[in-house]
């Protein structure tokens, strides 16, 4: 437990991360609150089939679509899965030696969540005849690559969940 000057006990301090997140042409951009760029989702079509993909620290990794009706995702790098989805019990697996399970929460605002704690939470705003403007808090544990995954899994038109109207 941490104690202040004053020493009044602080049971939990939750530092978050603050981001936006809106679209550009074909991208999809994540911006820091110091109008960074962080990482970017983009979609292109290369022979009639939409390829999508993260771009984040110089690398890029490939998104597919799987499951049934391809509801879940696969975010890998060279082959190799970094993270994916479990649609059907509303989850965000990371693999490696490192395995963690995050629950997620999809609607007005959506969040994920470890362990009771929530690490992410993203909701949009609407501006009057522009397209919309995403906010993301995050707590400052999570891994970037998480956020950008999360923002695209949760902003997809194809499952009905852009956080309504």
């Amino acid at each position: 437990m941490i104690k202040m000057k004053e020493n009044i006990p602080i049971k939990h301090i939750h530092l978050f991360k603050n981001y936006t997140a809106q679209h550009y042409k074909k991208q999809f951009v994540l911006d820091s609150e110091n109008h960074q760029e962080i990482g970017k989702i983009t979609d292109e079509t290369k022979s009639f089939i939409l390829h999508q993909c993260i771009e984040y620290q110089s690398q890029v990794y490939e998104i597919k679509n799987v499951g049934f009706m391809k509801n879940d995702v696969e975010l890998s790098l060279a082959k190799r899965i970094i993270y994916f989805t479990d649609f059907g019990k509303d989850r965000i697996i990371k693999s490696g030696q490192d395995v963690r399970i995050y629950y997620f929460k999809l609607g007005r605002i959506s969040t994920v969540i470890e362990k009771g704690k929530v690490l992410i939470k993203i909701w949009r705003v609407k501006k009057w005849f522009k397209k919309p403007i995403y906010h993301i808090e995050a707590d400052e544990s999570v891994d970037d690559l998480l956020i950008l995954l999360f923002l695209h899994y949760s902003t997809r038109e194809f499952n009905g969940i852009d956080g309504g109207d």
